[in-house]
């Protein structure tokens, strides 16, 4: 009977912490997935500028026909959920379920836990045999909350470079990149949030535009959004991706859990948009340590979120993401420690998105003829050189380097470019060098302007450079759009084309490190190397990846293709 009772009491202040989602406790069973290297390969093709199935997109039933289980191997499971009277729903290679809080305890042999304000669970659920060559893992529990970080403390140390403190508004991006006046006709764009912590604000969404002379613009579509509050990430990534792609068709999806709680919603969403920026991150092998994995490792799981990744790039949605603000070693290495000298961080790292790494522009006292009311009365950069953010001047560091996990067997797009940099020596000691290389891109991630509660400021971050590059893909779907094309979907096969065909299509950043993290920088080697981390040179590195986009060069390329 105390065992009952207590029960009972942890129910009841379970509910009084989270509310009516204590009704019922819902998550989502994973299944093992089919034909996964032929999903790889099709993603490969429908990428490819020399493919004649380039951008031939499959629909979101076409993909779940080839990796689901056969639905008489589902059945088991569905006999199962029955017998405990369990709402679900079955989303193909994954089914959605809702039970009462003591069903679920029955049929998985564990309990909910209260955890940094987040359901978790005391165990990993133990999956029924006959299930298990079915099940892959339970997903909706989580074990720790991350929370970005997005203001830095400026150190400026190396006095041979100094950041331009003035703002990167829409004036000095389009001047920077090349970007001729834009004005969007049919192609969408989001900002992803995770763990509930996300929010913005219309109106000061709509002082933002006036600030930079764009035209008001709603967000139109809302997943998940709280309804109360402002969150300055949230704000940051809608803002950059409207002050850059002018009048796109705004989202905003904001999920409960992390990485593949979201991908798995997003791909069976019937109407999903065409570009996607994500702003998060954490260590590729320390995935665990976020989210229930079941009986996963942390490998197995983000192998698992590749797969999904790769569903949502067949169905044409670009996915940019942030590659990180605490250099190669990463959030799990701030401080140096040599037994985790580089950390590749996951999604940044995954070989299906365009990871985004963050620039600053050099001070400058060139003077520009601003116009818009932000430039005119606050200060725009006027410089156009470009050096990776660094501790030493930024107070943070840019991330990079090569993922542990996915093989660049499958980023074949890279090859060149990547190995051109391994031939350089100037590496660490230990890293995978087969690797998928990240970032593969750069944009401005310093001093960029923000309107939070009606108040201009500055905002550092790769959250910054992430919604800035999403909004330049927006123009280039928006051109391919105008012009009878399909939108250009896995966006890496083109971007590295690109490159070999015009060096010149991205400007080339040759000067900065990421063996620095946000609190110091760590030992260099007497060549100028270092074990923790990597050097930006001419060409491709994993500082800041093929370098920042010159916009008309990229128009002009697909103009003749």
């Amino acid at each position: 009977m105390r065992i009952i009772f207590n029960f009972f009491l942890f129910l009841a202040f379970l509910s009084t912490t989270f509310g009516s989602m204590l009704n019922s406790v819902n998550y989502r069973i994973a299944l093992k997935q089919r034909n996964i290297n032929f999903l790889k390969n099709q993603l490969l093709s429908v990428s490819n500028p020399s493919s004649p199935l380039w951008g031939e997109y499959l629909d979101r039933d076409e993909i779940l026909s080839l990796v689901s289980p056969e639905p008489e191997d589902k059945k088991p499971l569905f006999n199962w959920l029955n017998q405990y009277n369990v709402s679900y729903q079955d989303h193909g290679d994954s089914v959605v379920c809702s039970s009462n809080p003591l069903v679920f305890s029955k049929m998985w042999n564990v309990k909910p836990i209260v955890k940094e304000n987040r359901l978790s669970l005391n165990k990993t659920p133990v999956v029924p045999e006959e299930l298990q060559n079915l099940v892959e893992f339970i997903s909706g529990f989580y074990n720790s909350v991350i929370t970005n970080k997005n203001q830095k403390n400026v150190n400026n140390f190396w006095n041979t470079y100094q950041p331009d403190e003035k703002y990167l508004g829409k004036e000095a991006i389009y001047r920077l990149y090349n970007i001729k006046n834009v004005n969007i006709k049919n192609s969408s764009v989001a900002s992803i949030e995770y763990q509930s912590n996300g929010g913005y604000s219309q109106s000061d969404l709509d002082s933002f535009n006036k600030m930079n002379n764009n035209q008001v613009n709603n967000v139109t579509h809302n997943i998940g959004v709280k309804p109360y509050g402002s969150d300055m990430e949230s704000q940051l990534d809608v803002q950059m991706e409207d002050m850059v792609a002018t009048n796109a068709q705004l989202w905003f999806w904001d999920d409960s859990g992390w990485l593949y709680s979201l991908a798995s919603s997003f791909f069976m969403a019937d109407d999903i948009p065409e570009v996607i920026s994500m702003s998060w991150g954490w260590a590729e092998d320390k995935q665990c340590d976020i989210t229930n994995c079941g009986n996963l490792t942390s490998e197995q799981f983000v192998d698992r979120v590749n797969n999904e990744y790769i569903k949502i790039g067949l169905r044409g949605t670009t996915i940019t993401v942030s590659s990180g603000d605490a250099g190669a070693p990463g959030r799990t290495g701030e401080d140096c420690d040599d037994t985790r000298p580089v950390n590749a961080v996951m999604p940044g790292s995954s070989p299906w998105i365009t990871s985004v790494s963050a620039t600053f522009v050099n001070a400058s006292d060139d003077v520009v003829n601003w116009t818009t009311p932000l430039c005119k009365n606050s200060g725009c950069a006027s410089g156009t050189f470009e050096i990776s953010t660094n501790f030493n001047w930024t107070g943070w560091t840019t991330g990079g380097g090569f993922s542990n996990y996915s093989s660049r067997d499958w980023a074949p797009w890279q090859n060149k470019a990547v190995n051109a940099y391994l031939n350089t020596g100037l590496l660490p000691s230990k890293f995978n060098k087969n690797g998928r290389g990240y970032p593969d891109v750069s944009a401005i991630g310093h001093n960029c302007p923000v309107v939070d509660g009606a108040y201009l400021q500055g905002v550092d971050g790769t959250s910054c450079s992430s919604p800035i590059f999403a909004g330049i893909v927006t123009i280039l779907n928006d051109y391919q759009k105008s012009r009878g094309r399909n939108v250009l979907g896995f966006i890496n096969p083109l971007l590295y084309q690109m490159w070999e065909d015009d060096p010149s299509i991205f400007n080339d950043v040759v000067v900065g490190n990421n063996y620095c993290t946000e609190q110091t920088c760590c030992p260099t080697n007497n060549d100028g190397s270092s074990d923790y981390g990597y050097v930006a040179t001419k060409g491709w590195d994993p500082v800041t990846g093929l370098g920042t986009p010159n916009v008309g060069k990229m128009l002009n390329w697909l103009s003749k293709h």
